[in-house]
Formats: C-alpha cells, structure tokens, sequence
C-alpha cells in the first residue's frame, strides 16, 4: 500500500530543504520511491512516497528532530510534531499524493540518466511523463533533473 510521508521543518531556504530531503532519503528514508520539496505558505516542506507505513521508530526519530510529521494512505493515519509544521507537513503529503505541486529530487530511473538521452528514452524508462518545452528532442541529463507535478503528471521543464 502506498503511503505519502511529509515533513515540516520550516525551512526557508529551497536549497536546505532539498539537502535535508536527500539526505533523509540517503539515510532514514532510503526505500522512498519519489523524494519531493514543496513550497507551504512561506516556507519548503517534504514528501516521500513510500511503499508502506513508517516504522514507529522513524516516526519516533522524525519527532524528536523536531520535525512536523504526516503519514497519509489513504486516510491520515497519523500527524505529530509542532502544530504549525504538522500541518506543513500534511499539505506537502497531500500535494505529493494528488501530484498537485512539488519538485520531485529523486524519482524512478532518475539513477540511469547519466548524459544525453532522447525525450523518448526518458519518457520510456523514467517516472518522467512529459518535457517541456514540446519539440525538445534530446536532455542532457547530467543526474540533476527537477521534474515537478503540474496537472497530476511529473513534467521536467527545460530553460
């Protein structure tokens, strides 16, 4: 069953956010199968997509970093932490589930976009679902692709 982790820090930097994401997705969160930053009113919160329910020991850790915590599948099934940022925390759960907003920071076949692949390789053999700008024929993919949600579809939008 899938499961949408979101965590509130109350960061206020994109960049801190998206250095705690990864490195709670290389750490605590590592079987995460899509890692997202999200702006929450004021503020960057995370997502984690997950294929269950957190342990109550990452529960439990999450917390007493002081984290806001939401653990959403299907019904909220738990919201701890700080109130203001347990409430970040749920926002950013339900954008990832409803694929509504956020910046995906490792996704599905993310690990095998080293260089340059035509669009359609990375439509093909990633979480990836559409390029802007259309026409775009190839992406030089050097390992840091943002895609993002916009319209309930994962869309990598090129400068």
């Amino acid at each position: 069953m899938t499961t949408w982790l979101g965590l509130d820090a109350g960061h206020d930097d994109p960049t801190t956010a998206d250095a705690t994401a990864v490195s709670l997705y290389e750490s605590l969160l590592f079987h995460a199968q899509l890692v997202c930053v999200h702006v929450v009113e004021d503020h960057h919160a995370m997502s984690f997509r997950l294929t269950d329910v957190p342990s109550e020991n990452t529960v439990s850790t999450l917390i007493e970093r002081g984290y806001g915590v939401a653990v959403h599948n299907g019904s909220l099934q738990r919201l701890a932490g700080p109130e203001t940022l347990a409430r970040g925390a749920l926002r950013a759960a339900l954008a990832h589930r409803d694929r509504r907003e956020g910046r995906a920071l490792r996704f599905p076949g993310q690990r095998s976009l080293r260089g340059r692949y035509g669009v359609s390789d990375i439509l093909a053999f990633s979480a990836i679902e559409e390029v802007l700008p259309h026409g775009t024929k190839s992406v030089d993919a050097r390992g840091d692709l943002q895609p993002a949600f916009v319209n309930g579809r994962l869309v990598l939008e090129l400068p």
